[in-house]
Formats: C-alpha cells, structure tokens, sequence
C-alpha cells in the first residue's frame, strides 16, 4: 500500500475485504459439509464403509502439498484438515448410524471415538 492519510479509513477497507473473505470460506465449508452428506447417504445406501483411509490420507497429502506450494504452514493446514475430516466422519457417521437425510448444521456434536485422532 503506499502512502496512506488515514490508516483508520485503510484499515476498514481491510477489514471488509476479510469480512467478505470470511463468509467466502464459510459458504465453501458449509457446501463442503452437504457434499459430505451425500457421500454418506451413497455410503448408507450401498453399505459402504464410513472410514476410508486411504481417501483420508489423499486429502491430506492434498492439503499439505498445497501449503508448501503457496507458502503456508504444513502444520496449521494440517490441522485445518483434521478439523474438516473430523466433522465430516461425525457427519457421516451420523447419517450412516441411520439419521434421516439431515442438513449438517442439523446435526449433533457426537463424534464416533473411531475418527478422533
């Protein structure tokens, strides 16, 4: 930024970008969790196995090659993604324990001692 007359002005400008960015992120997290649903509905449907490890593993290679492509923290991108697959295995445990087709933000904080790292 150059030379800046009123930082007080720049820094709300700033924090309207985040703002914006935020909900952004938000938004994807909530779209990742109801794709995440149906993957579960497909597993219950199917009787496919909820915990699958090797895709576990991919996503975090994923992530992880990422973070080093773009100069960010491997460990706070990795701890990111142990968020989002954990609330995706509590999602998909849920639906597949025999939960109706549920919205995620419907869903209870009940994780299965399996997918807790």
């Amino acid at each position: 930024m150059n030379s800046v007359t009123d930082p007080e002005a720049a820094l709300a400008a700033l924090r309207v970008e985040l703002d914006r960015i935020d909900r952004a992120l938000l938004d994807d997290v909530r779209d990742r969790l109801a794709l995440c649903t149906r993957v579960a509905e497909l597993k219950q449907q199917h009787d496919i196995a909820v915990l699958q490890p090797g895709r576990m593993q991919l996503v975090q290679r994923r992530a992880r090659d990422y973070a080093d492509r773009h100069g960010l923290s491997a460990e706070f991108v990795r701890e990111l993604y142990d968020l989002l697959i954990g609330e995706a295995c509590r999602v998909e445990d849920l639906i597949v324990a025999g939960s109706e087709s549920t919205a995620p933000g419907d869903l209870d904080d009940t994780v299965s001692a399996e997918h807790r790292s």
